[in-house]
């Protein structure tokens, strides 16, 4: 309400200011009343302004002087305001180089607030940014959310970008519109790991950039088998004038780039904030920006019109071999290698409707296994003549089955989570208080995330025991599990790494720090079941071991099964070190899912080591927000 009050009082005092007569420029205006302007919500969004709380300064997100009028304009809201009113009326540039051509949107904004002052503003012609708009051809926009892809770690929490989408009467394809993504600049001779970590200090520059759709559509769906999530905005053409308008002025625009907080999706949040003002999406976002938290605010403030499910290539095949009788599906993967089974008693007794889908199962597989290869005389010629083979098929039959639309995004849960519960270990009680920045554990509730992939960043716990020892029980920096069930057609390896501050118990409850990774397989024999295997190292650091720094193995086994009441996880699991020194444990947890953002967990878990064994047992209610 308070946001409305605010705007009435500034057309309330734009309609009183202007009676008095027009204005020739920065310097005629009211000082108070251009104060007011640099300040309103507009204005700061316009030029990506934050408040700073500790100085109470503002500071400009854009880390680039090209962007600024004023020399201060970083971090000076109305010298930026006072520099851009003089830029505008200034008749000694011309063309593309003038404030109105360099930064329409500002322009758009001064002649809505100051209609009569804007009488004063040089447009020449600007024939670089009409000549972009053309070619743009932007009706609308849609906000594109891609599935999270674990093997990379830029795209681990998923990635978001926009959609320019030209008229529907014109393409009538989105595959020729224009795609808007904000990434960082990444040396290509940085490998993942430390990508991730420069990423995180802020040691990337970041960069709007544009490019055909169908690229993406290509990298996404086609090379790294994600699914695709296209949300068409309501935005009126205003808006959408406005939001182009804003990006003709971020373009080769430096800005700092953090992987989890200004990254792609806090960026585009700006955006939209400049094409609605008033939206104030970025506010909930301080700490970090999570490409699904980025479509819930999206959904939550009303921006989404409709919404549209694009899975990947992989997916459509996966549902397309699924459709087909589990006894001809090895005639599948035999065909995929030799034409020749086409030729076979078993294969021509079987329909010509399911000799088609095994042919098309074939030729897809053919297709995806040559991704990332190089492709030889050889490979095509096998492929062409698997395609031939499908073609003489009849068109009218159809192979591709219909594919379930999986839980939305925005359905899924808040990263941040608050834990408090309690319980016994050894027989000592014990209350705990817990929270993780992001994102989502193996048994958080899967609506909206991939069941078998967990994620969590900087994950701490703290206990009070009973006798009024009070410790930090863990910090876990980094938490990555990557479950891929096998099948008779794919074979991916699943693997896991973690590393941080934990007690552990190998004789003597103490603080271990530690570095573990492992590789494994896992199996969905069983809808909504997934076991897995792991063999693991480890590498730590624990005051009852004769070095400080002890190696280690081990191996893993679970089994998950998802349920309407929640994710149930059985786990067996050992680490052996060079020193003798051994921990097993066997374990059951359950996460009983209350609400969106709110769960109840139940674990019981027994320990062995060299010394003695132990029960632990626990209770906690989880929040996220």
């Amino acid at each position: 309400m308070s946001h409305h009050l605010n705007r009435l009082v500034l057309s309330a005092a734009v309609c009183l200011f202007f009676s008095a007569g027009s204005l020739a420029d920065a310097k005629t205006i009211a000082p108070s009343f251009l104060k007011q302007l640099a300040e309103s919500h507009e204005w700061l969004s316009l030029i990506h302004y934050q408040h700073k709380a500790l100085s109470g300064q503002w500071q400009s997100y854009v880390d680039d002087t090209k962007f600024f009028l004023a020399p201060d304009g970083q971090q000076n809201p109305l010298a930026e305001l006072r520099a851009t009113l003089s830029a505008l009326t200034d008749p000694a540039l011309q063309g593309d180089q003038h404030a109105s051509c360099r930064f329409p949107a500002r322009l758009q904004w001064l002649s809505k607030v100051l209609p009569q002052d804007a009488q004063e503003f040089v447009r020449p012609a600007c024939p670089t940014y009409e000549k972009w708009r053309k070619e743009m051809n932007t009706e609308s926009i849609s906000l594109i959310f891609a599935s999270a892809y674990l093997n990379s770690p830029s795209s681990m929490f998923g990635h978001t970008l926009m959609r320019l989408d030209p008229p529907k009467d014109e393409n009538d394809t989105d595959w020729l519109a224009y795609a808007l993504n904000f990434g960082a600049i990444v040396d290509e001779n940085d490998n993942s790991l430390f990508y991730a970590f420069k990423g995180l200090a802020g040691g990337y520059t970041g960069l709007f950039q544009l490019m055909p759709f169908y690229q993406k559509i290509k990298e996404y769906s086609f090379m790294e088998n994600r699914d695709l999530w296209e949300y068409h905005l309501n935005l009126t053409p205003d808006e959408t004038h406005r939001l182009l308008n804003h990006l003709w002025e971020l373009q080769d625009i430096e800005f700092d780039y953090f992987y989890i907080s200004e990254n792609c999706s806090f960026r585009l949040l700006e955006l939209l904030e400049v094409a609605r003002p008033g939206s104030q999406l970025t506010e909930s976002f301080s700490l970090t920006a999570i490409p699904s938290e980025i479509v819930q605010a999206i959904h939550d403030q009303g921006f989404i019109q409709s919404v549209h499910y694009r899975p990947s290539q992989t997916g459509k095949l996966k549902s397309l071999l699924a459709s087909i009788p589990q006894h001809y599906q090895p005639l599948v993967e035999q065909l995929s290698h030799d034409m020749t089974v086409a030729d076979t008693v078993t294969f021509k007794q079987a329909p010509i409707s399911l000799q088609k889908q095994m042919v098309s199962a074939a030729y897809q597989l053919m297709s995806q296994r040559a991704i990332g290869k190089e492709r030889t005389p050889e490979s095509a010629k096998r492929r062409y003549r698997m395609l031939n083979l499908l073609n003489r098929y009849p068109q009218e039959i159809q192979t591709e089955p219909e594919i379930a639309t999986p839980s939305a995004p925005q359905t899924g849960h808040n990263s941040q989570r608050l834990t408090l519960g309690g319980g016994f270990d050894d027989g000592k009680g014990y209350a705990e208080l817990g929270y993780r920045l992001n994102y989502h554990d193996l048994l958080d509730n899967p609506d909206g995330y991939f069941k078998g992939a967990a994620i969590n960043f900087f994950d701490l716990t703290a206990r009070a025991y009973e006798d009024n020892r009070y410790r930090l029980q863990k910090l876990e920096l980094l938490n990555i599990t990557s479950l891929s069930p096998r099948d008779l057609f794919f074979q991916p390896i699943s693997w896991r790494l973690a590393t941080g501050l934990a007690y552990q118990n190998y004789g003597e409850d103490k603080l271990s720090g530690y570095l573990n990774g492992g590789a494994g397989l896992s199996y969905a024999w069983i809808d909504n079941n997934l076991s897995y295997s792991f063999i693991n190292a480890h590498l730590e650091h624990n005051e009852h071991f004769d070095h400080p720094l002890q190696p280690g193995t081990g191996i893993s086994l679970g089994h998950l099964y998802y349920s309407k009441w929640g994710t149930s996880q059985v786990e067996i699991d050992s680490k052996i070190f060079i020193d003798g020194s051994y921990l097993y444990h066997a374990g059951f947890e359950h996460n009983f899912v209350l609400s969106q953002n709110q769960a109840l967990r139940f674990s019981v878990k027994h320990f062995w080591n060299n010394h003695d064994d132990f029960n632990q047992a626990e209770f906690s209610y989880r929040l996220y927000f």
